[in-house]
């Protein structure tokens, strides 16, 4: 077992996966969308998910706390 494997990594990098999650979620959200509109979805989705995914590797320690939230 690999531990030092972040679960966002398991996520499917493959168009069709993005391609499929964007009609699902589409159509839960009432949309009708067609072919050429769920594509480019899908491509903006993949485009997330390879910009953010260095991000979601990192490893952050426990005892790191988020930055204080100012109220004036």
């Amino acid at each position: 077992m690999d531990t030092d494997k972040n679960p966002a990594s398991d996520i499917a990098n493959s168009s069709t996966h993005w391609l499929d999650y964007a009609n699902v979620v589409s159509r839960a959200q009432g949309y009708q969308l067609d072919e050429s509109q769920l594509a480019r979805v899908a491509a903006q989705l993949e485009l997330i998910n390879a910009v953010a995914a260095p991000l979601l590797a990192l490893q952050l320690a426990a005892e790191l706390e988020p930055a204080p939230v100012f109220r004036p």
